[in-house]
């Protein structure tokens, strides 16, 4: 490129940008970002001789966005789990025990409105919109999956709530660490409910959101049907410390499980591993 082009090229550029800019502006309604500190004990080690690890610290990162074309949620997990975390299969060879071990998982879900789609308005009752859900699961070390998720959300109107989301989802899993065969992979059915309800006890405003997976089980995994939850109940410390509503919060969440990941135990019993762990919880949002 001769450089007696550039400034016509640099001005195309910003144009262009300063144009992509508004046109995002004119799709994108909103935005939260957020950045969370968790510590937490009793998670259960699925080591197969029923003790649970001592403490595990989560880093997360959340973003959710709202759009003319819909919505998207993603958040990226960074783990540190202080105890021997057991992986694999002894049938295989692939069972492995790491100390201290750290790993990381996120899930990107967009979903596009069926009314900004069709440009029908599908609202009945209760039911504020309907979509088209799709989420990607994807884990490095720990349990180490990746799923693909496709189906059909509905946004509920619910009394009270900020948000009531259900989403019915067919699973494709993909890889899993705890799979006998560590190339197995298999199809299975999954509901999952999101919900924020916010309240307040005299000038304290409070929070509880959180989610609901149920999944069904899976014969070609290897899986069973496994309930899994994690349940945020947050003090708006922003607010009561330095007079800033919804960015500063305090609180504790708990993460829930029957039958967590859905594992069998190599042993081949009908054992699942369940797990209860309460986390001290900062979150910050931008």
């Amino acid at each position: 490129m001769k450089l007696k082009h550039l400034p016509h090229c640099l001005a195309l550029s910003a144009g262009l940008f300063s144009g992509q800019l508004v046109l995002a502006s004119d799709l994108l309604y909103w935005q939260d970002n957020s950045l969370s500190y968790l510590y937490g004990e009793n998670f259960q080690r699925m080591n197969f001789n029923g003790e649970e690890q001592r403490t595990q610290t989560t880093f997360t990162f959340e973003h959710a966005s709202g759009w003319a074309w819909g919505d998207v949620f993603y958040f990226l997990d960074y783990i540190r789990a202080d105890n021997v975390q057991s992986r694999g299969s002894f049938d295989n060879g692939t069972f492995r025990q790491h100390d201290k071990d750290s790993f990381y998982y996120m899930e990107f879900s967009p979903r596009v409105s069926l009314s900004w789609l069709t440009g029908q308005k599908l609202a009945a009752g209760p039911i504020k919109d309907v979509f088209a859900a799709f989420t990607y699961e994807k884990g490095e070390g720990g349990p180490g999956p990746e799923n693909y998720l496709y189906g059909v959300g509905l946004d509920w109107e619910v009394p009270g709530f900020t948000y009531f989301k259900t989403n019915l989802y067919q699973v494709k899993i993909n890889n899993h660490t705890f799979f006998a065969d560590s190339d197995s992979n298999g199809y299975a059915t999954q509901l999952t409910v999101s919900a924020a309800y916010p309240f307040s006890l005299g000038d304290q405003d409070f929070v509880v959101d959180g989610f609901l997976d149920w999944r069904s089980p899976s014969r070609d995994a290897g899986t069973q049907t496994s309930v899994g939850s994690s349940i945020q109940v947050k003090w708006d410390a922003g607010k009561a410390l330095f007079g800033k509503e919804r960015q500063l919060y305090v609180g504790t969440e708990i993460n829930m499980w029957r039958a967590k990941y859905g594992v069998k135990p190599v042993d081949g019993s009908d054992d699942r591993f369940d797990q209860t762990a309460v986390q001290a919880l900062v979150k910050y949002h931008f």
